[in-house]
């Protein structure tokens, strides 16, 4: 595949996993939370707190989205191994940290609270795992991109 299909397919997957995203945290989560509000109204207080971590989180996700959007638009520039890459995947990575560092203080949070049931403790040590896997992928990721940056310049100064 050629460097301008290859960003094609990265940015096409980008803008579908950002559209699911919303699908999900602006529609599904929502609706989902108000029907637990009404199913279990001991709980019901959580109900806002919930959505402010639920669009914290959305947040945090689409600044990843957009970091690699702009990877995608450099790969389609036959920019792969750039500063500019290098310094998207470190945005990542600490985007990705900071996720974790969320969803470890929901998890606290609701232990303190005494309202932490089985399924949303596993689903939170699901989040920290997948949000720490991430940002450590992100952080080889941009080391890598920037040693290859590095070899590249030094290459192009060689006669």
């Amino acid at each position: 595949m050629k460097q301008e299909e290859i960003a094609k397919w990265l940015t096409w997957i980008t803008y579908s996993i950002g559209m699911a995203g919303a699908v999900v945290f602006f529609f599904l989560v929502p609706i989902v939370a108000g029907q637990m509000r009404l199913e279990y109204p001991d709980a019901a207080w959580l109900y806002w707190p919930g959505l402010g971590c639920n669009f914290l989180v959305a947040a945090g996700c689409y600044l990843i989205l957009y970091q690699f959007w702009t990877v995608c638009r450099e790969i389609g520039r036959d920019n792969s191994f750039s500063m500019e890459n290098a310094r998207a995947f470190k945005r990542i990575s600490r985007i990705a940290a900071g996720l974790a560092v969320v969803w470890f203080l929901a998890l606290a949070g609701l232990t303190v609270v005494h309202a932490l049931w089985a399924g949303i403790l596993l689903f939170l040590f699901f989040a920290i795992f997948t949000s720490f896997a991430v940002a450590i992928c992100a952080a080889a990721l941009s080391h890598l991109v920037w040693k290859a940056y590095e070899m590249k310049q030094e290459n192009e100064l060689t006669i």
